[in-house]
């Protein structure tokens, strides 16, 4: 969420300096216009110049307001491109056919308005707004030199106005190539951003199950542990948890299979917790649970829901009597101790839930909540599937190996 807003924030700024820069140049334009008026090269009345100026400018700060407003956001576009390009447009082809001597002003003015369209747009919709504007002018030198009646020679103005249409070409030809090195720059940023967020899923995840590793549970810890020393109330729950004999599991079905069953139990874990949980995987069959703002007593319960489910959980087809279980060892962060103590104290109980029979729940200074019987009173693998050692001897047999 965080990089979400940062993103939007860098866009957001990159869209308010295009929309200055548009202002910029609309006043830049109007100024040269009103130099141009007072050292006499044009005489435009002053009711038609500011007829035309006035809500242009109006409009060009428009622009800027409405980034900085935020109101941009709810368009398709946010960026306004296209409004902007034909907004920034209106201005030197609605004074050209009134301000003659100043063609060569609106032609440039033009071009620079024609290239800012490389930056954002694809390239049908440039080379359609170029045309456009280049349509738009061809207009207005219409009008200039048959409806207005302008004092302009008509061989030099069209001469003017083919080189300008000559130099509208050649800047839509750059922007081609901007249009198509933005693209590749875009689609390198995308596979550069992939690729940075595959390293960085690497870095803190077991490539296993796809839970967080030992590091980034330790990250997590510190920053828990930081949030519950400067708020009292902010308090939450370490649940250790052992997959029960699980050297059974390959020894029974082979490795293949008991990775297959680390990665259902990693589903398991990660439906159970809420989304602001934290689940890693930090050993073999060794896992821990981050319960945020959870007490102790209630961590139990999720972690009865897990042991459960693991209880449950088939490991094949061929044996559905094969089960495996959980021991979970759970404590709650103490103000003000050190996450290793609280650590310590999450594996002592984990162990005590151990040594007190397996599949069942220790909360740290508490006696053992039993799930199933103990492994005193269980059949072993063997007894629970005579059929165990044959499943692993056929396969031993078609691999090579004696029956």
């Amino acid at each position: 969420m965080a990089a979400k807003s940062t993103r939007r924030t860098k866009h957001q700024a990159l869209r308010l300096r295009r929309a200055l820069i548009g202002a910029a140049g609309s006043v830049a334009f109007v100024v040269l216009v009103l130099i141009a008026r007072l050292i006499g090269v044009v005489a435009v009345p002053d009711a038609l110049f500011w007829l035309f100026a006035a809500p242009w400018l109006a409009g060009s700060v428009g622009f800027v307001l409405f980034v900085i407003t935020g109101r941009n956001l709810a368009l398709a576009d946010p960026s306004m491109t296209l409004p902007q390009i034909l907004w920034a447009a209106t201005g030197p082809i609605c004074l050209f056919p009134f301000v003659p001597d100043l063609a060569e002003l609106s032609y440039l003015a033009l071009l620079v308005i024609g290239y800012f369209g490389a930056f954002r747009l694809a390239n049908l919709h440039y080379l359609v707004t170029n045309a456009v504007l280049a349509a738009a002018m061809g207009l207005a030198f219409f009008v200039q030199q048959f409806l207005w009646g302008a004092d302009v020679a008509l061989g030099p103005a069209a001469l003017g106005f083919s080189a300008f249409l000559c130099a509208l070409g050649v800047v839509t030809a750059v922007g081609f190539e901007v249009v198509g090195f933005r693209r590749k720059l875009t689609e390198r940023n995308h596979e550069l951003t992939h690729a940075f967020e595959r390293l960085r899923d690497l870095a803190i995840r077991d490539e296993l199950t796809g839970l967080h590793n030992r590091r980034y549970l330790m990250d997590v810890l510190k920053k828990q542990r930081a949030l519950a020393d400067r708020s009292p109330e902010h308090c939450f729950s370490l649940c250790f948890v052992d997959l029960d004999h699980f050297k059974r599991v390959n020894d029974v079905f082979g490795h293949a299979k008991g990775d297959v069953v680390l990665q259902r139990f990693a589903e398991i874990a990660r439906r159970t917790v809420r989304a602001v949980d934290y689940v890693a995987r930090i050993g073999g069959e060794e896992f821990v649970l981050v319960l945020v703002g959870t007490p102790e007593q209630n961590a139990a319960i999720v972690a009865e829901r897990i042991r459960s489910q693991t209880a449950r959980l088939v490991i094949s087809d061929l044996l559905p009597d094969f089960r495996i279980s959980a021991s979970c060892g759970i404590t709650e962060y103490r103000h003000p101790e050190d996450i290793e103590q609280s650590i310590s104290r999450a594996d002592g109980a984990l162990y005590e839930a151990k040594r007190s029979g397996r599949d069942r729940i220790v909360i740290a200074g508490q006696d053992a909540a039993a799930g199933s019987p103990p492994e005193s009173e269980r059949p072993s693998p063997e007894q629970q599937a005579p059929e165990a050692n044959p499943e692993r001897r056929s396969r031993t047999a078609t691999e090579g190996g004696a029956p």
